[in-house]
């Protein structure tokens, strides 16, 4: 992933805006200390809440505990415990409405050709753009 952990403070302006993302909340599950940091940075800084995990099961449990709506699902695909399409399906059955953006730097295997989808690395500015197009309809019927 093209996102460094030091250069963080460096792409909040060049990322581009949200679409008034208001109290939007994305739950970012990827077992990589780094990537998810910097990820759950950036999306702070557009104005997103975020909620972290460190793989599938600490993200069914957070989002079990969470009283409000997540609009999106951002999770890398491999991840140890549970992977990111099982996290999916469950998150699913507990939330249909919740939107998924899946990431990976390796196999797609196994993913739904229809399915939102970022290959690792991504630059900071794909990845607010792609996040703003799956929740743009959202942040309009607020």
């Amino acid at each position: 992933m093209s996102l460094s952990v030091g250069a963080r403070h460096r792409f909040e302006a060049r990322a581009g805006a949200a679409p008034d993302p208001g109290r939007l909340t994305i739950l970012v599950a990827d077992d990589e200390p780094a990537i998810r940091a910097a990820i759950g940075h950036l999306l702070k800084q557009q104005g997103y809440r975020v909620l972290e995990a460190v793989d599938g099961l600490e993200a069914l449990a957070i989002a079990a505990q969470h009283s409000g709506p997540i609009h999106l699902l951002l999770t890398d695909l491999r991840m140890p415990r549970l992977d990111g399409h099982e996290l999916h399906r469950r998150l699913n059955r507990q939330r249909p409405e919740t939107r998924t953006l899946f990431m990976s730097g390796s196999s797609v295997a196994g993913l739904h050709p229809a399915a939102a989808f970022l290959p690792k690395p991504f630059a900071p500015r794909v990845l607010v753009r792609k996040v703003n197009q799956l929740l743009r309809p959202q942040a309009r019927s607020r």
